[in-house]
């Protein structure tokens, strides 16, 4: 059997706000580090012009991708990373007719208003509701993303952990498994899958997105697609932790990885990857 790289789904470039680098510079960066398979999945959040990927640039990055996949040898999806907004459904959608998108990533970033992923905002959001009441909720707008079936996979689904790292106020998982665990059959019931985000490795959370425990109850809930992505907004993080997270997903017992064409998903088993 002829093992492939683990691909990076969830890659970011300059095209809004928080990114640093070029379509181009990121295949480098990833063809360097031996990847043969990305998506590029830049944000489109509604209500922010900073961070909305607009048709004009997919474009671009369509060409781009086309002449720096044929040069390095690598693949390159064209996806979005898509924030869930309640009360915007229909416009979410036109935005996703509006382009032949290859995968797309559905996130629930704001929660009471408050971007949760943003460390000032969200460690209000932290002390002004109490650690538990704050994971039920963040868990909760994730829900309502994947109530929504717009997304074919649901980003770090439990990004509010980024920030919770006040030892005078700690959580256990136990204390919000029952909304994991809703979370978790909601995206079952409406077929849409979760991402393995490998960025928390590099945060206070000290592991990838879901959590090894979330990770037993997605797998005992059956949610079956699995997609894996770095989360880098920059170059050098290409790639990174791609293999202690593809670790996690193997202890939790799951067997295939999800590779994506127009939003259509190929299950491909674990042992075809590099490890």
């Amino acid at each position: 059997m002829i093992m492939q790289p683990l691909p990076d789904y969830h890659l970011h470039t300059s095209a809004t706000e928080d990114g640093c680098n070029t379509l181009t510079e990121i295949a480098e960066a990833a063809a360097a580090r031996g990847l043969r398979e990305i998506a590029i999945t830049d944000h489109y959040i509604l209500v922010d012009d900073k961070y909305m990927v607009t048709r004009e640039v997919l474009e671009r990055h369509k060409a781009e991708a086309r002449e720096a996949g044929e040069r390095l040898g690598i693949k390159i999806l064209i996806g979005a990373e898509v924030d869930y907004l309640p009360g915007y459904a229909p416009e979410i959608k036109s935005y996703l007719n509006s382009y032949e998108f290859d995968f797309i990533i559905g996130a629930a970033h704001f929660v009471d208003g408050l971007p949760i992923a943003n460390e000032p905002t969200a460690r209000k959001f932290l002390k002004d509701n109490g650690p538990r009441a704050a994971f039920r909720k963040s868990l909760e707008a994730a829900e309502r993303a994947a109530e929504s079936r717009l997304f074919d996979v649901i980003a770090h689904p439990d990004i509010i952990r980024k920030f919770h790292d006040d030892p005078s106020a700690p959580l256990t998982f136990d204390e919000y498994a029952e909304a994991a665990e809703r979370l978790a059959r909601v995206m079952r019931d409406a077929g849409t899958g979760f991402e393995v985000n490998c960025r928390g490795f590099s945060h206070a959370a000290g592991s990838q997105y879901p959590s090894g425990e979330f990770l037993r109850v997605l797998k005992k809930c059956g949610v079956g697609t699995v997609t894996i992505g770095s989360d880098a907004h920059q170059t050098q993080f290409v790639g990174a932790d791609l293999d202690r997270g593809f670790a996690a997903l193997c202890d939790a017992g799951f067997t295939h990885l999800a590779l994506f064409r127009k939003r259509k998903p190929r299950r491909v088993p674990v042992e075809e990857f590099e490890r």
